[in-house]
């Protein structure tokens, strides 16, 4: 995710007012790892603006989607979740306690890759792999493999 000066730049330039509820948004978002949901960053920015709406969270959250500055999650059937690392990396959802993880592209080989989706005039933006099953903490807790 670009920084909130730049951030702030392509709101406006989009034609988007820069409000200090979209500011601090984007400040929650800045370097968040831990892949929250729009509720959590709702929740996170209401601490500073409790009159804040979600719809405000979820507009903003679109907005940063469809300018490339964050990642739509739809890993969890529950609800999406975004990251503001857009460098292509992959995810691993645990099906226990429902924590998304970064796993790096590279380390996912020989997970298939398809450079050419075999569809006539079709250009790939963006690939999207996610790994589902059960993280070590919660296998442990489990007593191991199952």
């Amino acid at each position: 995710m670009d920084t909130v000066e730049n951030l702030a730049r392509k709101f406006r330039a989009a034609g988007l007012k820069v409000t200090p509820q979209r500011a601090c948004i984007l400040e929650t978002l800045k370097d968040d790892t831990t892949h929250p949901h729009a509720e959590q960053i709702f929740r996170r920015v209401r601490g500073r603006f409790p009159t804040i709406s979600f719809t405000t969270v979820y507009k903003t959250l679109q907005t940063l989607r469809d300018l490339g500055e964050i990642v739509e999650i739809n890993i969890n059937p529950r609800r999406s979740h975004y990251d503001p690392a857009t460098d292509g990396h992959h995810h691993a959802f645990c099906l226990n306690c429902r924590n998304l993880i970064d796993v790096d592209a590279a380390s996912s080989i020989p997970y298939p890759f398809l450079p050419d989706p075999g569809i006539p005039g079709f250009e790939v933006r963006e690939i999207q792999t996610h790994f589902i099953g059960v993280c070590s903490p919660c296998r442990s807790r489990q007593g191991g493999d199952r």
